[in-house]
């Protein structure tokens, strides 16, 4: 009801600093302190596995399950308020394949993110539990955790996606009448670039060295040369307006969006083993974007493989989290109400 809620807020927002604070918030990150939830975590049963990791079969898959969900959750974590965002089918996979009568995984993956979120980074021993529980249960993305182990630097906020960059241009920009006084390009742009953006669903068409810079000819001094930097260029495909709805004329499909990504030097899965094709999520600085929005950059970006869970998760066997003496609810009775929460 709250996302359905925001959702409304935003179709009704008269003006574009509203749709601002919409996406961005007051540009205040908030405050994690640790609570009384927080430190039973670390007590538990589930806290000390994640510490120590676990030898027993059933226990292996629940939270290798936990770790992996988390990683997918890292690259998306942003500054603007306590929620964080996870694949709805991903959040159907805890819901139905992780929670049991006695444990609540839910509630134990959003005290897992808060423990991030309070420490600013992964704990180490969590990424060497990772490390070596993927060995077996094979589906966490470990360069994920391993980015979230070197300090956490989150985004402007996750709401402000591709689609959202190319509405908010529709409306703000492309249907701005004479009424509107004011550069209305201008003004779409000290709002919306400049931010700590992470897009997924782009599909990788290279990446390579830059070439240097030639040096100048004749008298004019020449440019000081740039230094050689890896580039990826991404496509990503906008769905149909149609798609789930029955329309009875030719709606003409939506552009491309072509994202060049200057990629950071540091990053944390190795390029050359990636094919052309990829389904990827880059993460950066939305640095520009042509008239259109048909082509945007992102600088000193991350590339991180984007898995589609559209056809459903398997996490773990129900009946193994069923048989795993960790799978005890540990952190409600007496703890206060848990701040933040799951978004889609």
């Amino acid at each position: 009801m709250r996302l359905a809620a925001a959702a409304l807020a935003l179709l009704l927002a008269p003006a574009a600093l509203a749709q601002k604070d919409y996406f961005f918030g007051s540009g205040k990150p908030p405050l994690f302190r640790e609570e009384e939830t927080d430190r039973r975590l670390l007590k538990s049963k589930l806290g000390r596995a994640l510490e120590q990791g676990t030898q027993d079969p059933n226990c292996v898959q629940l939270v290798g399950a936990l770790l992996a969900v988390l990683a997918e959750i890292g690259p998306s974590l942003h500054r603007r308020d306590e929620n964080f965002t996870v694949d709805p089918m991903l959040l159907q996979a805890v819901q139905t394949q992780l929670t049991t009568p006695r444990f609540p995984a839910a509630a134990y993956l959003s005290t897992m993110v808060r423990r991030v979120l309070i420490d600013r980074k992964l704990p180490d021993n969590w990424l060497t539990t990772a490390g070596a529980l993927n060995q077996k249960v094979m589906i966490i993305d470990v360069g994920k955790l391993r980015f979230l182990n070197e300090g956490i630097r989150p985004i402007d906020s996750f709401m402000f996606t591709l689609p959202a960059l190319r509405d908010r241009y529709e409306l703000e920009v492309l249907r701005a009448t004479r009424a509107a006084t004011q550069d209305v390009v201008a003004d779409f742009r000290d709002a919306y670039l400049d931010r700590d953006v992470a897009w997924g669903g782009a599909i990788l068409l290279d990446a390579g060295l830059t070439a240097p810079q030639k040096k100048g000819q004749g008298k004019k001094p020449p440019p000081p040369p740039e230094d050689e930097a890896i580039v990826a260029l991404l496509h990503w495909e906008p769905p149909m307006p149609s798609q789930n709805q029955l329309m009875f004329f030719a709606v003409k499909k939506p552009p491309p969006v072509k994202i060049i990504a200057k990629l950071a030097p540091r990053q944390f899965i190795d390029l050359s083993k990636v094919p052309r094709g990829k389904r990827m999520l880059v993460r950066g600085r939305f640095w520009e974007m042509n008239r259109a929005v048909t082509e945007v950059e992102i600088r000193e970006a991350l590339l991180f493989e984007d898995r589609d869970w559209s056809q459903g998760a398997l996490l773990a066997d129900p009946q193994a989290v069923a048989y795993c003496p960790l799978a005890v609810n540990e952190l409600t009775g007496l703890a206060p109400r848990q701040p933040g929460g799951f978004a889609h």
